[in-house]
């Protein structure tokens, strides 16, 4: 993940492009649920100030805050609630939100931002996945996301500044070794 961005312009138009193939990701009964809304110029400044995340970035990384773009992710259950009423699948009882044992509306909208995050790490671009704070509303009405879709995260991508080093939370930790995550036959 990138925290240090060179403030370098990165085309808009590619990002868009890279989402189109991105979004293309496995989506339950083929609801096709999840969004994705694309941030930049002008509307940046706003992103960071609505959103909250400059006040949290600013002290810890200021250069994020030089992202060229930022892409929200974004989850609608009422496209895959909608779709398992259709009479093709309305036989799976998964009319009703309290059916899903696992709501794939989240699980589909976050292998799209996986997609996109391997497409931007494949051009050469810097990106940070990351969330929206506790009650993301007042940034989701002032970019117009309707009330029934659901945020995911954000991904800040730009151009990565020179200086910028692999880092990851602020707690080290070294990675589960293979033996610990994979398990062959049983538990």
């Amino acid at each position: 993940m990138t925290r240090r961005f060179s403030g370098d312009p990165v085309d808009p138009t590619l990002i868009v492009e890279l989402c189109d193939v991105a979004r293309r990701a496995p989506s339950a009964g083929f609801s096709q649920g999840s969004h994705l809304l694309v941030v930049h110029g002008d509307l940046l400044a706003e992103f960071w100030t609505v959103s909250g995340a400059d006040t949290w970035f600013a002290p810890r990384f200021p250069e994020l805050l030089q992202a060229s773009v930022v892409v929200l992710a974004l989850a609608d259950e009422t496209a895959y609630l909608g779709r398992y009423s259709q009479p093709d699948k309305v036989g799976r009882g998964l009319s009703e939100r309290e059916s899903w044992t696992v709501p794939y509306w989240l699980t589909d909208t976050a292998m799209v931002v996986q997609n996109l995050l391997l497409l931007l790490e494949e051009r050469g671009l810097g990106a940070l996945y990351f969330g929206l704070g506790e009650e993301p509303a007042r940034l989701m009405a002032h970019f117009g996301v309707p009330d029934h879709v659901r945020p995911i995260g954000a991904v800040a991508i730009g151009v990565r500044a020179s200086h910028d080093r692999a880092s990851g939370s602020g707690r080290p930790a070294r990675r589960k070794p293979l033996a610990e995550v994979v398990h062959v036959g049983r538990w």
